[in-house]
Protein backbone atom coordinates (compact mmCIF):
# COMPACT_ATOMS: atom_id res chain seq x y z
CA UNK A 1 0.00 0.00 0.00
CA UNK A 2 0.91 3.32 -0.75
CA UNK A 3 2.42 4.72 2.48
CA UNK A 4 2.45 8.26 3.91
CA UNK A 5 4.88 10.72 3.26
CA UNK A 6 4.73 9.21 -0.72
CA UNK A 7 3.41 11.52 -3.48
CA UNK A 8 -0.04 10.03 -4.61
CA UNK A 9 -0.06 9.07 -8.55
CA UNK A 10 -2.54 10.75 -11.24
CA UNK A 11 -5.39 8.91 -13.27
CA UNK A 12 -8.08 9.09 -15.25
CA UNK A 13 -11.34 7.32 -16.52
CA UNK A 14 -14.99 6.90 -16.76
CA UNK A 15 -16.56 8.03 -13.78
CA UNK A 16 -20.37 8.79 -12.57
CA UNK A 17 -20.60 12.42 -11.94
CA UNK A 18 -23.27 15.16 -11.25
CA UNK A 19 -25.86 12.03 -12.92
CA UNK A 20 -23.18 11.84 -15.63
CA UNK A 21 -21.06 9.75 -17.04
CA UNK A 22 -17.93 10.97 -18.40
CA UNK A 23 -14.28 10.44 -18.57
CA UNK A 24 -12.06 12.63 -15.70
CA UNK A 25 -8.75 12.70 -15.00
CA UNK A 26 -6.88 13.16 -11.57
CA UNK A 27 -6.80 16.99 -11.73
CA UNK A 28 -10.49 16.77 -13.06
CA UNK A 29 -12.15 15.90 -9.93
CA UNK A 30 -9.70 17.32 -7.22
CA UNK A 31 -9.88 20.54 -8.89
CA UNK A 32 -9.31 23.71 -6.79
CA UNK A 33 -9.20 20.92 -3.69
CA UNK A 34 -7.19 21.76 -0.64
CA UNK A 35 -7.67 17.90 0.75
CA UNK A 36 -8.50 14.96 -1.33
CA UNK A 37 -9.92 11.73 0.60
CA UNK A 38 -9.60 9.23 -2.15
CA UNK A 39 -11.87 6.23 -1.20
CA UNK A 40 -11.08 2.61 -2.31
CA UNK A 41 -14.25 0.41 -2.00
CA UNK A 42 -14.79 -3.34 -3.11
CA UNK A 43 -18.73 -2.87 -5.07
CA UNK A 44 -21.33 -0.55 -5.64
CA UNK A 45 -24.61 -1.32 -3.21
CA UNK A 46 -22.76 -3.88 -1.08
CA UNK A 47 -23.83 -2.96 2.02
CA UNK A 48 -20.63 -2.49 4.11
CA UNK A 49 -19.10 -0.03 1.16
CA UNK A 50 -22.26 2.06 1.15
CA UNK A 51 -21.56 2.77 4.88
CA UNK A 52 -18.63 3.41 4.43
CA UNK A 53 -19.17 6.56 1.58
CA UNK A 54 -22.53 7.40 3.24
CA UNK A 55 -20.54 7.66 6.09
CA UNK A 56 -17.71 10.00 5.04
CA UNK A 57 -20.57 11.67 2.86
CA UNK A 58 -22.15 12.67 6.43
CA UNK A 59 -18.93 13.36 7.91
CA UNK A 60 -19.01 16.77 9.60
CA UNK A 61 -16.23 17.87 7.43
CA UNK A 62 -17.72 19.43 3.81
CA UNK A 63 -19.87 22.08 5.04
CA UNK A 64 -17.23 23.21 6.81
CA UNK A 65 -14.31 23.66 3.77
CA UNK A 66 -14.77 23.73 0.51
CA UNK A 67 -11.49 22.43 -0.81
CA UNK A 68 -12.33 19.18 0.34
CA UNK A 69 -12.77 16.86 -2.57
CA UNK A 70 -14.29 12.98 -1.98
CA UNK A 71 -13.65 10.83 -4.98
CA UNK A 72 -14.51 7.13 -4.70
CA UNK A 73 -13.00 4.51 -7.07
CA UNK A 74 -13.83 0.64 -7.14
CA UNK A 75 -13.76 -1.91 -10.17
CA UNK A 76 -17.76 -1.44 -10.85
CA UNK A 77 -18.98 -0.16 -14.17
CA UNK A 78 -19.51 3.56 -14.40
CA UNK A 79 -23.06 2.82 -15.17
CA UNK A 80 -23.55 0.81 -11.62
CA UNK A 81 -21.76 4.09 -10.20
CA UNK A 82 -24.61 6.38 -11.00
CA UNK A 83 -27.10 4.05 -10.23
CA UNK A 84 -25.50 3.61 -6.91
CA UNK A 85 -24.78 7.41 -6.48
CA UNK A 86 -28.26 8.04 -7.03
CA UNK A 87 -30.16 5.28 -4.70
CA UNK A 88 -28.01 7.11 -1.75
CA UNK A 89 -27.55 11.03 -2.90
CA UNK A 90 -23.86 10.70 -3.20
CA UNK A 91 -22.89 13.89 -4.77
CA UNK A 92 -19.27 13.08 -5.01
CA UNK A 93 -17.18 11.68 -8.34
CA UNK A 94 -17.33 7.93 -8.49
CA UNK A 95 -14.67 6.60 -10.93
CA UNK A 96 -14.51 2.92 -12.43
CA UNK A 97 -11.83 1.05 -12.34
CA UNK A 98 -12.64 -1.68 -14.51
CA UNK A 99 -9.23 -3.00 -14.85
CA UNK A 100 -7.82 -2.87 -11.45
CA UNK A 101 -5.15 -0.43 -12.36
CA UNK A 102 -6.04 2.67 -10.29
CA UNK A 103 -6.26 0.11 -7.25
CA UNK A 104 -2.91 -0.98 -8.14
CA UNK A 105 -0.91 1.81 -8.08
CA UNK A 106 -1.96 2.48 -4.67
CA UNK A 107 -1.40 -1.13 -3.26
CA UNK A 108 -4.62 -1.96 -2.54
CA UNK A 109 -5.97 -4.36 -5.26
CA UNK A 110 -7.33 -7.80 -3.89
CA UNK A 111 -8.64 -10.34 -5.79
CA UNK A 112 -11.99 -12.28 -5.13
CA UNK A 113 -14.04 -9.79 -3.16
CA UNK A 114 -17.81 -10.11 -4.03
CA UNK A 115 -17.31 -12.41 -6.79
CA UNK A 116 -15.07 -10.11 -8.80
CA UNK A 117 -12.28 -11.40 -10.04
CA UNK A 118 -10.00 -8.49 -9.14
CA UNK A 119 -12.10 -5.74 -6.57
CA UNK A 120 -10.10 -2.54 -4.43
CA UNK A 121 -9.45 -3.26 -0.97
CA UNK A 122 -11.46 -1.00 1.27
CA UNK A 123 -8.88 1.74 1.64
CA UNK A 124 -8.74 5.43 2.23
CA UNK A 125 -6.21 7.89 1.15
CA UNK A 126 -6.12 11.83 2.55
CA UNK A 127 -4.06 13.58 0.38
CA UNK A 128 -3.16 17.18 0.46
CA UNK A 129 -2.90 19.92 -1.91
CA UNK A 130 0.70 18.74 -3.16
CA UNK A 131 -0.53 14.92 -3.88
CA UNK A 132 1.32 13.89 -0.64
CA UNK A 133 0.20 11.02 1.44
CA UNK A 134 -1.33 12.20 4.89
CA UNK A 135 -2.74 9.57 5.99
CA UNK A 136 -2.95 6.06 4.82
CA UNK A 137 -5.50 3.39 6.15
CA UNK A 138 -6.78 0.15 4.54
CA UNK A 139 -8.49 -3.22 5.85
CA UNK A 140 -8.46 -6.65 3.98
CA UNK A 141 -11.69 -7.10 6.41
CA UNK A 142 -14.54 -6.18 3.65
CA UNK A 143 -16.51 -5.38 6.74
CA UNK A 144 -14.24 -3.22 8.62
CA UNK A 145 -14.88 1.14 8.40
CA UNK A 146 -12.45 3.58 8.26
CA UNK A 147 -11.41 5.22 11.69
CA UNK A 148 -13.73 8.23 10.60
CA UNK A 149 -12.45 10.42 13.79
CA UNK A 150 -8.49 9.76 12.90
CA UNK A 151 -9.35 11.00 9.12
CA UNK A 152 -11.06 13.78 10.38
CA UNK A 153 -8.67 14.93 12.67
CA UNK A 154 -5.62 14.60 9.80
CA UNK A 155 -7.76 16.99 7.30
CA UNK A 156 -7.68 19.24 10.13
CA UNK A 157 -3.76 19.01 10.42
CA UNK A 158 -3.48 19.47 7.08
CA UNK A 159 -5.49 22.91 7.43
CA UNK A 160 -3.79 26.25 8.12
CA UNK A 161 -5.03 29.91 8.32
CA UNK A 162 -5.16 30.50 4.52
CA UNK A 163 -7.76 27.56 4.66
CA UNK A 164 -9.14 29.05 8.38
CA UNK A 165 -9.62 32.50 6.50
CA UNK A 166 -12.03 30.90 3.65
CA UNK A 167 -13.72 29.15 6.49
CA UNK A 168 -14.17 32.05 7.99
CA UNK A 169 -15.12 34.24 4.84
CA UNK A 170 -17.83 31.60 4.05
CA UNK A 171 -19.10 31.83 7.25
CA UNK A 172 -19.34 36.00 7.18
CA UNK A 173 -21.36 35.71 4.08
CA UNK A 174 -23.69 33.20 5.58
CA UNK A 175 -23.88 34.96 8.84
CA UNK A 176 -25.10 38.37 6.53
CA UNK A 177 -27.60 36.71 5.06
CA UNK A 178 -29.02 35.74 8.25
CA UNK A 179 -28.77 39.06 10.01
CA UNK A 180 -30.79 40.70 7.24
CA UNK A 181 -33.39 38.39 8.00
CA UNK A 182 -33.06 38.37 11.64
CA UNK A 183 -33.58 42.12 11.40
CA UNK A 184 -36.66 41.89 8.96
CA UNK A 185 -37.54 39.73 11.67
CA UNK A 186 -37.37 42.36 14.67
CA UNK A 187 -39.22 45.20 12.27
CA UNK A 188 -42.32 43.22 11.81
CA UNK A 189 -42.22 41.43 15.23
CA UNK A 190 -42.13 45.17 16.02
CA UNK A 191 -45.33 46.09 14.27
CA UNK A 192 -47.31 42.94 15.46
CA UNK A 193 -46.93 41.66 11.97
CA UNK A 194 -46.60 38.69 13.02
CA UNK A 195 -46.72 36.23 9.80
CA UNK A 196 -44.13 38.03 8.13
CA UNK A 197 -41.72 38.40 11.49
CA UNK A 198 -42.06 33.96 11.96
CA UNK A 199 -41.58 33.82 8.40
CA UNK A 200 -38.41 35.87 8.48
CA UNK A 201 -37.12 34.72 11.71
CA UNK A 202 -37.33 31.29 10.20
CA UNK A 203 -35.33 32.17 7.74
CA UNK A 204 -32.83 33.70 9.45
CA UNK A 205 -31.99 30.52 11.15
CA UNK A 206 -30.80 28.06 8.38
CA UNK A 207 -27.93 30.44 7.17
CA UNK A 208 -26.72 31.29 10.90
CA UNK A 209 -26.61 27.96 11.57
CA UNK A 210 -23.94 27.27 8.66
CA UNK A 211 -22.17 30.42 9.98
CA UNK A 212 -21.95 29.26 12.96
CA UNK A 213 -20.65 25.63 12.15
CA UNK A 214 -17.86 27.65 9.28
CA UNK A 215 -16.77 29.87 11.97
CA UNK A 216 -15.86 27.09 14.33
CA UNK A 217 -14.37 25.32 11.31
CA UNK A 218 -11.95 28.46 11.12
CA UNK A 219 -11.40 28.68 14.99
CA UNK A 220 -10.00 25.03 14.67
CA UNK A 221 -8.19 25.42 11.33
CA UNK A 222 -6.55 28.75 12.84
CA UNK A 223 -2.61 27.70 13.47
CA UNK A 224 -2.80 31.53 15.14
CA UNK A 225 -4.31 32.39 18.26
CA UNK A 226 -5.66 35.72 17.04
CA UNK A 227 -7.34 34.15 14.67
CA UNK A 228 -8.84 31.51 16.60
CA UNK A 229 -10.10 33.74 18.96
CA UNK A 230 -11.59 35.71 16.16
CA UNK A 231 -13.60 32.97 14.53
CA UNK A 232 -14.44 31.70 18.17
CA UNK A 233 -16.29 35.16 19.04
CA UNK A 234 -17.81 35.02 15.63
CA UNK A 235 -19.34 31.34 16.55
CA UNK A 236 -20.35 32.65 19.51
CA UNK A 237 -22.23 35.63 18.03
CA UNK A 238 -23.55 33.30 15.30
CA UNK A 239 -24.75 30.98 18.05
CA UNK A 240 -26.78 33.64 19.75
CA UNK A 241 -28.27 35.01 16.82
CA UNK A 242 -29.70 31.72 15.77
CA UNK A 243 -31.18 30.60 18.82
CA UNK A 244 -33.07 34.28 19.15
CA UNK A 245 -34.16 33.73 15.66
CA UNK A 246 -35.83 29.92 16.67
CA UNK A 247 -37.04 31.87 20.39
CA UNK A 248 -38.63 34.90 17.97
CA UNK A 249 -39.96 32.73 15.16
CA UNK A 250 -42.13 30.99 18.33
CA UNK A 251 -42.83 33.69 19.91
CA UNK A 252 -44.64 35.01 16.88
CA UNK A 253 -46.13 32.04 15.56
CA UNK A 254 -47.95 31.73 19.16
CA UNK A 255 -48.66 35.16 18.92
CA UNK A 256 -50.40 34.75 15.96
CA UNK A 257 -52.43 32.05 16.93
CA UNK A 258 -53.46 34.35 19.73
CA UNK A 259 -51.76 32.19 22.84
CA UNK A 260 -50.09 34.85 24.61
CA UNK A 261 -48.80 33.37 26.86
CA UNK A 262 -46.76 30.94 24.96
CA UNK A 263 -45.82 33.60 23.13
CA UNK A 264 -44.30 35.62 26.02
CA UNK A 265 -42.58 32.78 27.33
CA UNK A 266 -40.57 32.67 24.54
CA UNK A 267 -40.15 35.85 24.24
CA UNK A 268 -38.87 35.87 27.53
CA UNK A 269 -36.04 33.61 26.17
CA UNK A 270 -35.21 35.70 23.03
CA UNK A 271 -35.05 39.43 24.35
CA UNK A 272 -31.89 38.76 26.82
CA UNK A 273 -29.74 36.74 24.37
CA UNK A 274 -31.10 39.62 21.44
CA UNK A 275 -29.78 42.19 23.70
CA UNK A 276 -26.12 40.18 24.22
CA UNK A 277 -25.82 40.12 20.26
CA UNK A 278 -26.78 43.77 20.44
CA UNK A 279 -24.05 44.87 22.77
CA UNK A 280 -21.34 42.99 21.58
CA UNK A 281 -19.31 43.98 18.36
CA UNK A 282 -20.62 41.97 15.25
CA UNK A 283 -17.77 39.47 13.81
CA UNK A 284 -15.15 41.71 11.46
CA UNK A 285 -14.76 41.37 7.79
CA UNK A 286 -12.95 38.52 6.48
CA UNK A 287 -9.82 41.11 5.71
CA UNK A 288 -9.33 41.86 9.12
CA UNK A 289 -8.57 37.81 9.14
CA UNK A 290 -6.29 38.46 6.22
CA UNK A 291 -4.35 41.52 8.02
CA UNK A 292 -3.85 39.05 10.98
CA UNK A 293 -2.44 36.63 9.16
CA UNK A 294 -0.45 38.84 7.06
CA UNK A 295 0.71 40.74 9.79
CA UNK A 296 2.18 37.26 11.48
CA UNK A 297 4.07 36.66 8.09
CA UNK A 298 5.50 40.09 8.16
CA UNK A 299 6.93 39.58 11.50
CA UNK A 300 8.12 35.63 10.91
Amino acid sequence: MLETGATAPTFDGPAAIDDEIRHVTFDEVTADSGVVLLVFYPADFSPSCTEELCSLRDLDLFGLQNDVSIVGVSTDSAFSHRAFADRYDLDFPLVSDGDGSIAATYGVLSNDQYGHQQAAKRAVFVLDGERTVRRAWSSDDPQRQPPLAEIRATIETISDDDAAVERYRIAHTHYREGVTEYERGREAFAAEDWVTAAAAFDAAVEPLTDALEAFDAARRYADDEAVARIAERANEQATDRRNAAKWYASAADHYGRGDEAAGDDYRADADPVHAAVTDREEPPEPETLLETVDGDSADD
